[in-house]
């Protein structure tokens, strides 16, 4: 079956994105910098973060609670949680290659509002796209299933007809048990030459 459609995620295949040099900059100190980062980044919380259920009122607090003693690194952190993510060079130019030689493209992406919101003009190339879900307005994160079938209801695609390349091999897995063809993301040139593979010019 021809592959018509590429489904990328976002952050580390489209965008960079990381927390560690934002994390640092804030919160310099190294005891204080785990604290913060378990607080946040690596807490459950995240999870809902991305998923769209909370106010930013109620995730702070949330985020607070895992280490109320850092309260003010963490609401300090929260502030500007759209520099934990910037643009790249291949992004636009890659899009714009597939869709002229005649193929979908989507987007498919945990992604949380309050990030969204500064999102600046770092995202602007979502509409050169065909479409996208990200998960803070559909409340579903990958790898639950749902999210990859509403993608597909959404917008009529064919799993076999469709890949999609994310960093994180559990995302793509799920894809996989869809029937999706999928690719882990590690960097552009390696995931151009699985396109490739898959007949994807």
């Amino acid at each position: 079956m021809k592959i018509t459609t590429i489904i990328f995620d976002l952050g580390r295949v489209l965008t960079g994105y990381g927390w560690e040099e934002y994390l640092g900059r804030i919160v310099p100190d190294p005891a204080a910098y785990e604290a913060v980062e378990q607080a946040t980044f690596k807490s459950p919380v995240w999870v809902e973060h991305d998923k769209g259920l909370l106010s930013e009122d109620e995730e702070i607090q949330e985020f607070i609670a895992e280490a109320p003693e850092y309260e003010r690194e963490i609401r300090a952190v929260y502030e500007n949680l759209g520099e934990c993510f910037w643009s790249l060079d291949y992004t636009v130019p890659w899009i714009q290659e597939l869709k002229g030689k005649g193929y979908r493209v989507y987007a498919l992406s945990n992604w949380p509002k309050h990030i969204y919101d500064q999102r600046g003009d770092r995202l602007d190339f979502l509409d050169l796209m065909d479409g996208y879900i990200l998960s803070f307005q559909e409340h579903l994160i990958k790898p639950d299933e749902r999210v990859y079938l509403r993608l597909m209801e959404r917008y009529g695609i064919r799993p076999e007809e469709a890949v999609f390349l994310d960093d994180t091999r559990e995302n793509v897995l799920a894809a996989e048990k869809l029937g999706i063809h999928g690719i882990v993301f590690s960097s552009q040139k390696q995931a151009r030459e699985e396109l490739l593979a898959l007949g994807v010019k």
